[in-house]
Order: C-alpha cells, then sequence, then structure tokens
C-alpha cells in the first residue's frame, strides 16, 4: 500500500509556508470527508462525469500537500470517469478511505506541533 503523506513534502512545504501550512492542513481535513461522501454517491448512483469531477479536484487537492498516495488513487478514479464509467471504482474508493484515514492522522500529527 502506498504511503498516505510523503513526509520529506510536508517538510519542505513547512519551510516555505510556515505556520500558514496549518490552514491549508486544516482546510483539506474539513473539507476531504465530504467530498469523498459525494464521491461515494457518484459511485453508488453510476454518475462517471461526477466520480471524473470529484476525483479530479481530490486529486489536485492531495497532491498540493504531499498526499500522493491519496493522490494516485484519485487519478485511478478520475480516468475511469473519463472514460465514462464507474467499472472498479468502488475498490479504489476503499483504498482512498484507507489513505485518507492515514493521511487525516498524520496531518493531525503535524498540526499539533
Amino acid at each position: 500500500m502506498e504511503e498516505a503523506i510523503k513526509i520529506d513534502a510536508l517538510t519542505e512545504l513547512r519551510s516555505l509556508m510556515g505556520d500558514s501550512l496549518d490552514e491549508v492542513l486544516q482546510t483539506f481535513i474539513d473539507y476531504v470527508p465530504g467530498q469523498i461522501d459525494e464521491l461515494t454517491m457518484a459511485i453508488r448512483n453510476g454518475n462517471p462525469e461526477s466520480v471524473f469531477n470529484l476525483a479530479h479536484k481530490l486529486k489536485s487537492s492531495s497532491s498540493s500537500i504531499g498526499a500522493l498516495g491519496l493522490a494516485h488513487v484519485a487519478e485511478e478514479i478520475e480516468l475511469i470517469g473519463r472514460a465514462g464509467s464507474t467499472d472498479g471504482t468502488a475498490e479504489l474508493l476503499e483504498q482512498l478511505k484507507g489513505l485518507y484515514a492515514g493521511a487525516e492522522t498524520l496531518l493531525r500529527d503535524e498540526l499539533n506541533k
């Protein structure tokens, strides 16, 4: 399984952004669970366009904070949605949820430093 967060990427972001990184990380923690819920509904409803759009947003926000494992799985889901399908996305969604859980723990640790 992929790393939830690339710690070296997070460290580099901290050196570039300082304390303002905390706001970015908190926004990510606040926002992503809702996005995952929306993605879950889009997959259940068999809506490839919504799956594509939601996975694309998730990929971008995950990449921006060094959550590369999350970004990779989101990209896989995005590509399936882009192809007009939702086949196989339910399994990927479970991976995504597991990676988010790991990422959230690491991000909360980072916020509490």
